[in-house]
């Protein structure tokens, strides 16, 4: 039987580079002051990281401003100045951009040793990656200061999230994470209960009424197969799969038009953009996630620091600002992404997009095994859907 795919052409939206201000401030031109012994009770008495702190927050306060490098857009990072400047009188200077540009920006700056980032957050994983190799990070780890940061049962698993992928000083660390719903459904042809696993959309009676996004492109209907071959299911569950005879549609926006109309009761992949539009319009769908789970995706929630950074001291100080629940609730407010802490509000957040007690979530992203062979897994995705599309 011949399968048809409808094709569209994807509009290819480029993010416009911010220049960074000028008349930032200079990197010192000395050695940065090391911890002073206190001589005095009142300092005598205070804890190792309390001296630690209030030593990086006064240098801080000279170095007087630190240079973000950025994916995300104007309103995380406007909040985000603010707060550093109201708080701790240290300004953020942005330059945002798509990761690729930034990326080659990094690159251009280590070389000629003209480096004018200090900290890089929400960049894309690939690209941190590719920063790990080159060796143009620092160790992060160290940095940490705050107890409320380092308090490991405020965060996510009771872990940080690190994401260098190969021995040695930890660099890169994640501080968000969103839900992937897998599968959209027609609420008027799917009864409550009807669906609870995802062998469930094997029964006979959905042969022919299965719509998937197409696997055969980047997006989110290859990182759905990707997933439930490797950390979700298996690959026996993808070829029985074929053997109910989906759909597969490359237009996001008309797969999830066709279910809103009724023209099929279930969606494998769907875009989350594309539903919040019709769920808004009233259309009678909802999400659907099988009891053995579905994928999460960091949404390039990272932060890391540069290597030979000019304002070393304010960087650590908006490191720890971040990480602290004061400053995940602002990116979570501005970013719309959950937050790895666990005491962070999620109540401004698409709730289809957060975590849930006792779910099951496979995190392609932190899993050490699916990142060193997503090209392989995407190659066998593609290469079993471009099959079966030609029969």
């Amino acid at each position: 039987m011949k399968r048809g795919m409808t094709a569209t052409i994807s509009l290819f939206l480029i993010l416009s580079f911010t220049p960074l201000a000028c008349g930032g401030s200079p990197p010192p031109t000395g050695q940065p002051p090391t911890a002073a012994t206190p001589t005095d009770s009142t300092a005598a008495g205070k804890p190792a990281w309390e001296r630690d702190w209030e030593q990086t927050l006064t240098t801080a306060r000279k170095e007087g401003s630190v240079t973000m490098y950025t994916t995300q857009g104007a309103e995380f990072r406007n909040a985000l100045n603010e707060a550093m400047t109201k708080k701790y009188s240290i300004a953020v200077e942005s330059l945002t951009g798509r990761s690729d540009e930034i990326g080659e920006r990094i690159l251009r700056e280590q070389r000629t040793r003209l480096n004018n980032a200090d900290v890089l957050i929400a960049i894309s994983t690939t690209n941190f990656e590719m920063y790990q190799r080159e060796g143009l990070l620092q160790p992060l780890e160290k940095t940490l200061i705050l107890p409320e940061v380092l308090d490991l049962k405020a965060w996510y698993r009771g872990q940080f999230t690190w994401l260098d992928v190969g021995p040695g000083e930890k660099t890169t660390l994640a501080f968000r994470e969103s839900v992937n719903p897998p599968i959209l459904i027609n609420t008027s042809l799917v009864k409550a209960g009807e669906l609870k696993s995802w062998n469930d959309l094997l029964d006979r009676k959905w042969k022919g009424k299965i719509l998937m996004t197409d696997p055969t492109v980047g997006g989110a209907g290859q990182k759905t197969m990707t997933t439930l071959a490797y950390g979700i299911m298996n690959w026996d569950f993808i070829k029985a799969l074929l053997q109910q005879e989906p759909t597969v549609l490359r237009n996001d926006r008309l797969a999830t038009e066709w279910i809103a109309q009724g023209k099929f009761p279930i969606l494998i992949g769907p875009m989350k953009g594309m539903v919040f539009q019709f769920t808004q319009a009233g259309a009678p769908i909802e999400y659907f996630t099988p009891s053995e789970g579905t994928y999460t995706s960091l949404g390039a929630g990272t932060i890391a620091l540069v290597k030979g950074n000019p304002h070393p001291n304010a960087a650590k100080i908006l490191l720890n600002y971040l990480l602290t629940k004061e400053g995940q609730t602002i990116t979570a407010e501005t970013t719309g992404y959950q937050s790895l802490r666990l005491d962070v509000p999620s109540d401004k957040i698409d709730p289809d997009t957060v975590r849930q007690p006792g779910a099951k979530y496979f995190s392609p992203d932190t899993d050490k095994g699916f990142r060193e062979n997503q090209d392989d897994l995407g190659r066998q995705v593609v290469k079993i859907f471009q099959d079966y599309m030609k029969k």
